[in-house]
């Protein structure tokens, strides 16, 4: 029985622009209740944009958006807003919702009566409300979030938060308001991998509505049912997750592909005849004319690839960088061990760790941005150092696009001894010519960044360093800089939270550990996590194995409801696994049928179901 879900906005004939730039002509598209979308497109399409409009904040658009009478949104901006006076948990309290102004008011009684003020006739009452509207629950969930997010002190002032947990405490302020549909801008900036591994797990378990955007490759495909894809201002939605979205959308572009060989060839014939000069012209063929005007107007560039370009790296000399016993504090604060290591030519590492372990205090140490309290870098002759910084670069606002990168460099060889011009290597990182003799200063920022990235690989590194470089960059960059990456031949550093881009780019890993330890790891991300994941599961067998010894008085044993929940257990895991495996081979077979989405979600679902239960069945399992 196909179940249906209530409409929270519909969209109608929604046009939208943005400082003077078309984003939107008139599409139409709904969100219902449970529906996970995740909007996509290159930088500036209008995907923020949209769901400023979506939230209420942006109102000047033409068409109409109708919202449901009970929708109530919660909404995390990528530029996050806070009183830097605020608590904390003032932070998290600071909303509208009836819910959250009640306990927020019986934190601000409870504060006055700790500091002798008696406010003891408004505590009973609010206390009574509390218990009416089950906020006791909600106040619970408040310090379930905060703790799994790491956040421990309720009491720190938001001006004294690092930007990571910034980024974290406006997400447990957006995921605790009173909402049926969630709008994420970018949730994984700045989130070291544990938290993104998290919040990707709460979001799958999630029944409301989502839209987020994000460049989480890894996120998008465990998460949405739906995506739409914003291209040349229109939308094409896709009922299915990342992975369907890249099939069907390969499917579009081919088909649009063969529509623009035919194009193309026609062109080619018009455009000779129109070359042939004014003789072969006369006044009845100017509807020819116009027409081979409009063709070429319609005949859209071919979509760039980086297979096409590999800039001609610098020789590495046989020294390239060794760090020998380095180390840092800062107030008295170990936060890199001394620490030994030799780099090889043609080595790919990320190097992964929370918020604040050192990752980009060890980048600027081999970069000599900051000098190591012990120990030296030995840095080659002939190693030149590309860094991209995550903080970015001030660029010359004054100057063009173009000229700032003439000023690098006019010309690049390739490998193959083919020269690139600035012009076309703009081009290969998807810059429109309509940007090209712009000023620096009336550009976005995504557009910035790419700009800088350009730079440094412009300057020809044999040595390249990326802090966080996904944080700002769409999809179709990220996928281009992975491409070039891979046939990158001198050395590289990745810091990185993006999973996809680990996996894709490196094969050597440093961890860094609260300890302030380094250790290596052989391997990209994905790898990595399925050894933690063994490793867990040895320390398991070990403890099950030493009870074992254990004698029949000593071992507690299952009680008689624990044994039936066992057995129960391992019949819903199997069936499970059989509901999951029926409807992986109805992806296969149906594809495009209408109820794709709503099998995406009842697939998601025993995913989620199996795992809590294997978790459960390995409990229990441990205790007999």
């Amino acid at each position: 029985m196909i179940k249906f879900h209530m409409n929270l906005i519909s969209i109608d004939k929604l046009s939208l622009i943005e400082s003077d730039k078309e984003l939107l002509t008139d599409v139409s598209f709904g969100i219902d209740e449970e529906d996970k979308i995740a909007l996509v497109g290159i930088n500036g399409c209008g995907k923020s944009t949209l769901l400023r409009v979506l939230s209420g904040i942006k109102k000047d658009f033409e068409g109409s958006i109708s919202k449901n009478n009970n929708l109530k949104i919660s909404y995390l901006n990528q530029n996050i807003q806070f009183n830097p006076e605020h608590t904390v948990i003032e932070h998290i309290l600071d909303s509208n919702g009836t819910v959250m102004n009640c306990i927020k008011n019986y934190h601000k009684s409870l504060d006055k009566i700790s500091k002798g003020i008696d406010d003891s006739e408004n505590f009973e009452m609010l206390s009574q409300e509390m218990e009416r509207l089950d906020a006791w629950n909600i106040e619970s969930n408040i310090k379930s979030i905060l703790s799994e997010l790491g956040i421990l002190d309720e009491s720190l002032k938001m001006k004294e938060l690092s930007g990571g947990m910034l980024k974290k405490t406006a997400i447990a302020h957006a995921l605790l308001q009173e909402y049926n549909l969630l709008l994420l801008d970018e949730p994984t900036n700045h989130l070291d991998i544990d938290t993104i591994v998290w919040l990707q797990n709460y979001l799958t378990k999630s029944k409301k509505a989502l839209i987020l955007v994000t460049h989480d490759r890894y996120f998008l495909d465990n998460i949405t049912t739906k995506i739409i894809e914003i291209d040349e201002n229109q939308l094409f939605v896709y009922n299915g997750n990342y992975s369907y979205f890249l099939e069907k959308k390969q499917e579009r572009k081919e088909s649009e592909n063969r529509a623009q060989e035919r194009l193309t060839n026609i062109l080619r014939r018009e455009k000779e005849w129109l070359l042939r000069g004014p003789k072969a012209r006369t006044s009845k063929d100017k509807g020819r004319i116009n027409r081979a005007y409009d063709m070429m107007d319609q005949v859209k560039s071919q979509e760039i690839s980086s297979s096409e370009f590999s800039i001609s790296e610098r020789r590495l000399g046989k020294k390239i960088i060794e760090l020998k016993n380095v180390s840092k504090s800062f107030n008295n604060r170990q936060i890199i061990k001394p620490f030994n290591y030799t780099f090889k030519r043609g080595e790919k590492i990320g190097i992964v760790g929370d918020n604040g372990s050192g990752k980009t205090t060890l980048l600027n140490i081999i970069t000599g941005t900051i000098e190591s309290d012990t120990g030296i870098v030995d840095k080659g002759i002939n190693t030149h150092i590309g860094y991209f910084d995550q903080m970015g670069k001030e660029l010359p606002e004054d100057q063009t696009v173009m000229n700032y990168l003439k000023d690098i460099a006019n010309i690049i060889t390739l490998d193959d001894g083919r020269k690139l011009t600035p012009t076309q290597f703009l081009e290969l990182f998807l810059f429109p010519k309509s940007l090209f003799h712009t000023q620096i200063s009336n550009i976005s920022g995504g557009e910035r960044k790419r700009l800088y990235l350009i730079s440094i690989l412009l300057s020809n590194p044999n040595f390249l360093i990326l802090d966080e470089p996904t944080n700002d960059f769409d999809i179709q960059t990220l996928t281009l800089l992975e491409d070039f990456l891979a046939d990158y031949t001198g050395c590289l550093i990745v810091v990185s939270h993006d999973r996809f881009f680990l996996d894709k780019v490196v094969d050597f890993l440093f961890i860094l550990n609260n300890n302030a330890e380094i250790t290596g790891f052989a391997g990209n991300y994905s790898d990595y996590t399925d050894y933690r994941k063994d490793l867990l599961k040895d320390e398991k067998r070990a403890k099950q194995k030493g009870t074992k010894n254990i004698s029949r008085e000593e071992k507690k044993g299952l009680s008689f409801k624990e044994q039936k929940e066992f057995e129960k257990l391992e019949k819903d895991i199997e069936l499970f696994e059989e509901k999951i495996e029926i409807l992986e081979v109805s992806f296969t077979e149906n594809p495009n049928s209408p109820d794709l989405g709503e099998r995406m979600k009842e697939y998601n679902d025993f995913k989620i179901k199996l795992e809590e239960s294997y978790i459960r069945w390995e409990e229990l399992g441990e205790k007999m």
